[in-house]
């Protein structure tokens, strides 16, 4: 096929894009639309931030930057809407469009698509610390799935907020007892990871004594985790002497010693108990005089006007709805700190620079550059119902969006005017989808993990929700005991236990393809084996692969993810995996769709890899690489291109 007929296919892309026809990819949010704005409102948003955006040059006397080109504009969008860079074909439609109204059919477009909750996702994973396994050992799935399907149901997040904070119950049931799981036995940090994450505010200091940087007394972060105390496992009681017994008679490594090891971590293990006592024991090593060790204090919110009015609990006898009460309090319309963070860490994902920084520091929206922004931000994110989506559409319809890239460094202390994004590289996420993105085009139609509520033991395949249900109602340790060497001779015959679904049949699918050796990375082959987004790999990625290399967050800290440049990096791009993924693949979509005459394929090679087309010099350069050389000029073209600074970073 010579490259006019395939142009001219290329074409008939405009259904999907300029003309503003999306996918389904946005069906399952049904149950959260109760609020639906049309394009005409989202637009009128956007219209108003940029009025109140205005003011602040006005009031400084100061022109407002001028906006970014197409090619900016696409490439910026697509890698902060689905953390990738466009394909060829998207990116020549677009670029050879003349339609005055494609930058909002092209937000449309990526808002509505399977890549923006890829990216949203791979942003709440990281935010949740969510991991593969728990403790490095015992599966989170159900955890994992949760999170990824609220991102794909777009569930307003301050519904996630409350059914993570309140949840209880087994894991294979309700995921969303993960967010405790994740830190069991550490339920402090759990603590101020909340108070970070959602309310922007920094008490870790005050686990162990006043902060003397802030207010917060070591008795404020008390009566705060007197609201979750009393965390516990589901009749853990029951399995215990059982399992004493069996590790008496029974060598570590044994069949029978290993099923029953198994039910402990992963029955029992991943269950929540303990609605929140709403009270808690001061520490032994307690120092202050507002309470003495060991008192037992009753959950109380701290008092500050940014918060939401003053909650408070018993101290005489244990309560049975802490974390449903702490839940509604940290959400409550009236908590400033909480709308004020989640709309903060919006802007800063979208527009580049906090309205604050850093993000999980509250500063009062008085002290802010524009004080009316602020809060014309925050009355939409609550007009909104907290659907992140349509927030993150509005601002990306916005002109302070589209500015140009700034090379403005904030000096300390001065406060943000909203110049235009700062030139800053792609995250780990970022960088490998857009690798997958050259070596396969869409990657959105690549195979996804999916999710199964089965999990494989030895030769025989657990149904791990009916498992879990009813092993927990067991109340006997003698029938338990009965129950467990039972399912022990089910286990040794090779047995599927529980109803075969569809999704075991997928899990049997998906044994026999590759999209289970690219999760796994057990034979250093890792995605080279197979290529998927970073949603669909482990979280975080095994050592030695390019996600980790390139400074995937290890979900072990919030905010941990690394962006600055090593060696390790360096010898990736130029021979190592980078090189063999995409340089000297033969079979990359990125070659594939470079045909017809010299000129044509240099085009869509910048096309496809810094989202613009050749200048003329470059193009003149480009042409004498492929006159000297041949086949191997267009390799040494996308090395160029790929290693080159302008390709790993975001405009």
């Amino acid at each position: 096929m010579n490259y006019l007929t395939k142009r001219s296919l290329l074409f008939s892309l405009p259904v999907l894009l300029i003309t503003g026809q999306v996918s389904n990819a946005a069906e399952s949010d049904a149950k959260w639309s109760a609020k639906q704005l049309s394009e005409k409102e989202l637009l009128a948003a956007a219209r108003q931030i940029d009025i109140r955006v205005k003011k602040i040059y006005d009031k400084k006397n100061a022109e407002q930057p001028a906006d970014a080109s197409d090619s900016v504009f696409l490439r910026r969008s697509f890698l902060l809407a689905v953390g990738r860079i466009p394909t060829v074909e998207e990116a020549r439609v677009y670029l050879e469009s003349d339609d005055p109204n494609k930058r909002v059919l092209l937000v449309r477009y990526l808002m509505n698509s399977k890549g923006y909750q890829s990216h949203m996702s791979n942003w709440l994973v990281d935010m949740l610390r969510v991991q593969e396994n728990f403790q490095r050992r015992y599966s989170a799935a159900p955890y994992m799935d949760w999170v990824r399907q609220a991102v794909a149901d777009n569930m307003p997040f301050d519904v996630l907020t409350r059914e993570l904070l309140s949840a209880e119950g087994m894991l294979w049931e309700n995921g969303a007892v993960g967010y405790y799981i994740r830190d069991k036995g550490m339920p402090l940090d759990n603590l101020s990871n909340t108070m970070r994450l959602f309310l922007g505010t920094r008490m870790e200091c005050a686990q162990c004594h006043d902060d003397p940087f802030n207010d917060w007394k070591r008795m404020d972060f008390f009566r705060l985790a007197a609201f979750t105390n009393g965390q516990g496992e589901i009749n853990r009681h029951v399995y215990n002497p059982i399992w004493d017994k069996v590790r008496k008679e029974n060598e570590r490594g044994t069949p029978l010693y290993n099923l029953y090891d198994f039910i402990g971590n992963n029955i029992y293990y991943s269950t929540l108990s303990g609605p929140g006592k709403g009270r808690i024991k001061l520490p032994n090593d307690y120092q202050y005089n507002d309470g003495d060790p060991g008192e037992m204090i009753a959950a109380k919110t701290p008092k500050d006007h940014s918060f939401a009015k003053g909650l408070k609990m018993s101290d005489r006898k244990d309560a049975e709805d802490g974390r449903q009460n702490f839940a509604e309090w940290v959400t409550n319309s009236q908590n400033d700190r909480y709308v004020t963070t989640i709309t903060n860490r919006m802007w800063k994902r979208i527009v580049g620079t906090g309205l604050y920084e850093p993000v999980d520091e509250y500063i009062e929206p008085r002290e802010h550059t524009s004080p009316e922004l602020t809060r014309y931000l925050t009355d939409l994110m609550q007009d909104l119902d907290y659907d992140l989506r349509a927030f993150q559409q509005i601002l990306m319809l916005t002109r302070v969006y589209a500015f140009a890239s700034s090379e403005h460094e904030l000096m300390p202390g001065e406060k943000p005017i909203f110049d235009g994004r700062k030139i800053d590289r792609m995250s780990a996420e970022q960088y490998w989808d857009s690798l997958v993105t050259l070596v396969a085009g869409n990657p959105d139609k690549l195979p996804t993990r999916g999710k199964s509520q089965y999990v494989k033991y030895g030769k025989a395949k657990l149904d791990m929700q009916t498992l879990q249900s009813e092993i927990i109602a067991i109340k006997d340790p003698k029938e338990f005991k009965k129950y467990a060497d039972k399912l022990f001779d089910r286990v040794q015959s090779g047995e599927t236990i529980g109803p075969k679904a569809k999704s075991m049949e997928k899990m049997d699918k998906m044994e026999k393809d590759m999209s289970m050796e690219m999760m796994s990375n057990t034979n250093n082959g890792g995605a080279l084996k197979g290529i998927a987004r970073a949603s669909e790999l482990r979280s975080p990625a095994p050592n030695g692969h390019v996600l980790q290399m390139f400074g995937q967050s290890d979900r072990l800290l919030l905010d941990s993810a690394i962006k600055e440049a090593n060696t390790t990096q360096v010898l990736s791009m130029m021979n190592g995996a980078v090189e063999k993924l995409v340089v000297a693949n033969r079979d990359a979509h990125i070659y594939e769709l470079s045909e017809g005459s010299v000129k044509d394929r240099i085009r869509a090679l910048f096309y496809g890899i810094l989202s613009r087309a050749p200048s003329e010099s470059e193009m003149q350069l480009m042409e004498t690489e492929v006159e000297e050389r041949e086949r191997k000029g267009y390799r040494n073209i996308v090395s160029a291109l790929v290693n080159s600074r302008e390709f790993i970073f975001v405009p």
